[in-house]
């Protein structure tokens, strides 16, 4: 089993507590909190956030960066889903109650690929249906000091209306049985089908992401007077699928093929900017539409079945996702990209 569990051990600059997740922070927020490592300078395409000021370097054996952060000894509090540094695109590192026939699941990239007058041109980087990790032009320090050289990201041209550019895992997949058994070595060959997986022992998740393509105000005001010092940010959905809101659990479409009610599943938003921020989303879930319970997740009541239960016992994956919310050709084609790196769940 290859799960991976750590303690926070920082001294950056204190603890912050979200309903009793702790987190280590040079700041504490609703959605998110400053990163360990210093700020990243704005990026394009391939080439990533770099991170400049603190990254981290061994000393005495132990990882420390300049602030004084040291990785802490294991503890079974924070589980690793996923760091990105061992794979491609997966199997998902995290493997915690995935029992054969049941294989850990994959990364994948979702959303637009076309930049609107391209004629359908896939334009979007990793290409659709080809996602892979990407690599930072620089390491930056996520969890307890480690340091990340890789990340998912996806970068996409939105048009318009409901255009999405988004990365997402599925936690546990079956071989497909009309495609043949699968072998014990099997490392990804052969089709497989998405199951929903027990995630009811986690109290919530903690990832840090970025975007390089920040387009509107802070939700949250700066602690500056200057506005010209305000941080832009891009809004960043965090939805958790499961067998009432996506399609193949045969509730939202009433087992037909109409998904129209589909994919409203609960979820939170979050304000990415061009720094490394860690985000913690709690699992505590609004009990009717429209209701998101301080640091948790609801449904949206505007759009979709309303009737959705959280049932954190069937849910699918996690899926990052930004969107554009304009008339399509109302105004260019709008470049996106998003980061996500380091992803734990927190008992």
């Amino acid at each position: 089993m290859r799960k991976r569990n750590f303690i926070l051990g920082c001294s950056v600059v204190g603890v912050a507590f979200l309903s009793g997740v702790s987190a280590c922070t040079s700041s504490s927020g609703h959605t998110g909190t400053g990163g360990a490592g210093g700020a990243d300078s704005t990026a394009t395409g391939g080439a990533g956030g770099s991170h400049s000021g603190t990254g981290g370097s061994h000393t005495g054996g132990a990882l420390r960066n300049d602030a004084g952060c040291v990785v802490g000894a294991p503890n079974s509090t924070y589980v690793l889903i996923d760091d990105m540094e061992t794979t491609t695109h997966g199997p998902l590192e995290f493997d915690a109650g995935i029992v054969r026939p049941q294989l850990s699941g994959f990364w994948y990239n979702s959303g637009a690929n076309y930049t609107g007058d391209a004629g359908g041109v896939d334009s979007s980087d990793p290409p659709q249906l080809s996602f892979r990790f990407s690599a930072l032009s620089s390491p930056t320090s996520t969890f307890n000091c480690i340091a990340s050289k890789h990340a998912a990201r996806q970068s996409c041209m939105l048009n318009g209306l409901y255009d999405t550019c988004g990365v997402g895992f599925e936690f546990a997949q079956v071989p497909d049985g009309d495609a043949g058994a699968a072998s014990v070595n099997d490392a990804g060959d052969l089709p497989r089908i998405t199951v929903p997986f027990d995630i009811s022992s986690y109290k919530a998740i903690t990832f840090w992401g970025m975007t390089t393509t920040p387009d509107t105000p802070a939700t949250t005001p700066s602690t500056t007077p200057d506005a010209a010092t305000t941080p832009i940010t891009m809004q960043v959905k965090v939805s958790f699928p499961d067998t009432d809101t996506d399609p193949r659990g045969q509730i939202c479409n009433g087992g037909g093929l109409n998904t129209s009610m589909c994919y409203n599943s609960y979820a939170a938003y979050l304000d990415f900017t061009t720094s490394w921020q860690q985000f913690t989303v709690l699992l505590n879930a609004g009990k009717t539409a429209g209701e998101t319970p301080d640091g948790g997740i609801g449904i949206d009541a505007k759009w979709g079945y309303q009737d959705a239960k959280w049932i954190p016992t069937q849910v699918y994956g996690i899926n990052w996702q930004a969107q554009r919310n304009i008339e399509p050709n109302k105004a260019p084609p709008m470049h996106t990209e998003i980061w996500v790196d380091d992803v734990y769940f927190v008992k």
